[in-house]
This record gives C-alpha cells, structure tokens and sequence, in this order.
C-alpha cells in the first residue's frame, strides 16, 4: 500500500542539485542531516513556496505537483502547515489575531486552538510579550488551526534550551497522536530524531542516503550499522558514573563531564555535535567552561567545502567529527598527522535516550 505522503523531487539552485525521494505514513518523519544538506529547501519545494524543476507530490488522493504536463497546486492549496525556524509570527498582531489570520478571523475556532496549546490567558498579548515556548506554541497553533493534511517544521525548537525542548516535543508527539496529521520534522540535532521520529531520512548534499523507522537504532548492533550511517557528529558509548561532585560519561579510553541533570547511572549514548568540539590554542588560556573536558588527539583527515572544515580526530580511543567556519584558526598548524588539543562544554553533549523513556522536562 501506498504512503499517505509521498514526494519525488528535482531541484538545482547553482551549483547545489537537489534529488529525494520521501514516503511517510502518519507519524513523525524527521529529515535529519548536516547544514547546507538541503532540508530547508526540501520543505519549501514540498510546501509549494518553490517549484521544482522536475517532481511529483502525492498528499492522500491529491497530487498537488506532477510534472512536467500535470498538476501544480499553489501553496494556498496544498493543505500543509509550516513553521519556519524564525516563527514568523505577525509582530502586530495579537496572539489571538496570529492564531485566527488563516481561519478568516474565526476567534471562535482560534480559541480552541489557544485552549488546546495552553495559551488561555495571553490572547491579546503580541509576540514580543511571550517566552520563548509560548511564542512557538502560538507557531504551532496557527499551523494546525486550518487543519492542514500535512505538517512541515523547519528545527522550530533549535533555538530553546533543554528542558524546555524537551517539554515541547513531548506535546508536538501528543498533537501528532491526537490530530493524527502527518509531520516531516527538520534538524540536525540527534537527540530531535532519537526522541520525535517515527521514521528517519538521512539527507547528505542533496540527497536522502538513507530511511529506516528509528526503532532500528536501538537495536541490536545498531552500533555496527545504522548509527555510523548517521556520518555526522560523535557518537560515544559508554557508563554513566557519579565522581568528583559531578556527573561523567566514562568509556574505555576517556571520561567527559555532563551538564547537571538528574540521569541514571549505567549504560549510555551520547552524541556531540561537530562545531561543540573547539579546537585550543597551545599558548592561550582555556575557557574554565571547556577545562574540564580537554582531549589530545591527532588529526587523521582534513577538508573544505564551501566555508566549512571539517576534522577527524583519532583521541581518547574515540573518532572525533568536528566542523569550524574555513577562516577561523588559520595560524594553527592544523593538518593532517598534526597534533591537536581539543574541548567540549559538558553543555555540549547531549546523552540519548530512546523516544518511549525521554525524561520530563520543565515547561515555559
């Protein structure tokens, strides 16, 4: 049987080509890879703010893009929400006004969707009045209110800290259950695909390299398979341990501290991503936030593309992926067999913990 949603799309922007192909049921679909992959475009080309060049999107019965010669529906028809990474709220309108603009000023059904996001109470308020969490539960809100077919979300909690994420993305799980509305969900956070996905797509330079449902990653011998295929960021295996007044990682080879959290000793997954890794100077001071986590390495690859580098590190027993701007640290000697000093912010690494057992989190 055929997906409720499916898309074959090609697309060239310079000298950027875009080429996926995507098949999602209900549930969360999270479409998960580096900067400059390609998400963002995806959505857009998807939500029909782009036309592609060449591509076919089936929502249901309806195809809303067949080319070349067949059906192209524009965005106002498509019946898909989308928040972007900004929010893109009205600053001049009120909450309730926001939440109304695409019901045609119905309030009355705007008022059950502010009911249902846990905004009664701040209906006249603008957007700059609201927390951080309000304001994405009101992008949310007047996504869902013309009950559209499909949700798009462009890494809509990128910017909130880890409680509050979490928090927030246990309520999107929720709404998804409840309105049973399709979402393709953008990031390049790990701990986004561990904790929101029914399914993954792995989007590498334009293209989706890989699906699987996320259940895979915890499976036995994931670490041998579908982990690696992730090709982005670190990804540590080790114990959790209480020591030293503080909270670590501990695996064979090294140890990192922990941001402070309430977590259970014992075997654990965490991933750090690539531009948490700094790169230290020899002859400087270490920030205190980074003293705590120092690795010595050696750098066993280096390149550039477009104005990112990229380092392999071999350090601690581990294969260390970072990525910094190309014209920063350009009076280091940081080539290939050179030895190397780096950091990571115990802010920085994030433990994984499949999607069933994510922890409570704070909201607002």
């Amino acid at each position: 049987m055929s997906a409720f949603f499916e898309a074959s799309l090609e697309h060239r922007i310079g000298g950027f080509a875009l080429e996926v192909e995507l098949a999602l049921d209900r549930g969360i679909g999270v479409l998960f890879g580096p900067s400059a992959a390609g998400k963002s475009l995806t959505l857009r080309l998807i939500a029909g703010l782009i036309h592609p060049q060449k591509g076919t999107i089936r929502l249901g019965t309806r195809f809303l893009l067949k080319t070349p010669g067949g059906a192209v529906l524009p965005a106002h028809k498509r019946k898909i929400g989308l928040v972007h990474q900004d929010l893109s709220l009205f600053p001049h309108l009120t909450v309730l006004e926001n939440v109304a603009y695409g019901l045609r000023r119905n309030v009355r059904a705007a008022g059950y969707w502010l009911e249902k996001m846990r905004l009664t109470g701040v209906e006249n308020r603008y957007p700059r009045q609201l927390s951080g969490g309000q304001q994405q539960r009101v992008a949310l809100a007047r996504a869902l209110a013309p009950r559209p077919e499909l949700l798009l979300l462009d890494e809509p909690f990128s910017a909130l800290d880890g409680p509050l994420k979490r928090s927030l993305r246990r309520e999107l799980k929720e709404l998804q259950r409840e309105t049973d509305i399709p979402v393709l969900y953008v990031t390049h956070q790990i701990e986004d695909v561990c904790a929101l996905g029914s399914t993954v797509f792995l989007l590498r330079s334009g293209r989706i390299v890989r699906s699987f449902p996320v259940e895979e990653l915890w499976q036995a011998g994931s670490q041998a398979s579908t982990w690696p295929a992730l090709g982005w960021g670190t990804l540590i295996r080790g114990k959790v341990v209480q020591r030293a007044g503080g909270t670590w990682l501990s695996w064979t080879g090294g140890s990192l501290e922990l941001p402070a959290m309430s977590v259970e000793q014992g075997a654990a997954v965490a991933f750090v991503p690539p531009r948490e890794i700094k790169i230290l100077y020899p002859d400087l001071p270490v920030d205190p936030q980074l003293a705590v986590n120092l690795i010595e390495g050696r750098i066993v690859e280096r390149y550039v593309v477009g104005h990112t580098c990229t380092l392999y590190v071999d350090g601690a027993g581990l294969h260390w992926h970072i990525e910094y701007p190309a014209d920063s640290y350009t009076d280091l000697r940081l080539e290939e067999g050179s030895s190397v000093r780096i950091g990571v912010r115990p802010a920085a690494v994030s433990l994984l913990t499949p999607q069933d057992t994510e922890k409570t989190g704070s909201s607002d």
